[in-house]
């Protein structure tokens, strides 16, 4: 019986170590990730990076984004709607991690189409046809010449003349070497007021975005 006593008590310490040890683990990584951002604010927004809102609150909304990913193009319809309730409030800025193969090609392409205005359109066409050009094992990038024919006044000519510029290879290599400074490896990666975005879903985005409206 009191064997079975000490059995229990080790038990339940084990349990309380456990505990505080994570408690300890996640205030320490919530720690280390505020002295990033503090470390490197200038990191987050650069001249170069697209944004969007008329930012009347002062609350920067930044995503890290891959157009080849999968989980981006999952993620893209919350992110428009996040943005559509509070386009006033906020300014959302684009940054960019290329961690697939034909990435690099996307994004030459989406900063091409900004020189025409057509940023958003074209984000979202290669969002929605990834799962045909970007299919595992037998990637097609260049069906993405069809499929951005879809979209009225899109000079694909242009496009294809400006995509290689040197500046655009520019924004790729700082867009990379800030997100390894701020720790960002994956994509969707988004920041609000340099507050990481733990959990990628609509409330959670929503909560982080009002905590600081409302605060």
């Amino acid at each position: 019986m009191k064997n079975k006593k000490i059995v229990v008590l080790s038990l339940l310490a084990l349990v309380i170590i456990f505990i505080v040890a994570s408690i300890m683990y996640k205030n320490n990584q919530s720690s280390d990730l505020k002295n990033i951002t503090a470390n490197n604010g200038s990191a987050l927004v650069r001249d170069h990076s697209i944004s969007f809102g008329e930012n009347k609150n002062n609350i920067v909304v930044v995503e890290f984004l891959d157009p080849q990913c999968e989980s981006c193009a999952a993620f893209h319809p919350v992110v428009k709607a996040v943005y559509k309730e509070y386009s006033e409030e906020i300014k959302l800025v684009i940054r960019y991690l290329d961690n697939h193969k034909n990435s690099k090609f996307t994004i030459e392409i989406l900063e091409s189409a900004r020189l025409q205005n057509k940023y958003n359109e074209v984000l979202e066409v290669i969002y929605k046809t990834q799962n045909i050009w970007a299919k595992h094992n037998n990637e097609k990038p260049e069906l993405l010449w069809k499929f951005l024919e879809e979209i009225d006044g899109l000079n694909i000519a242009e496009i294809k003349n400006n995509m290689n510029n040197e500046s655009i290879s520019k924004i790729i290599q700082i867009d990379r070497k800030d997100a390894q400074s701020l720790n960002v490896r994956g994509t969707p990666t988004i920041f609000v007021n340099g507050k990481k975005l733990d959990v990628l879903s609509y409330r959670k985005f929503i909560d982080l975005v009002e905590s600081e409206l409302y605060k």
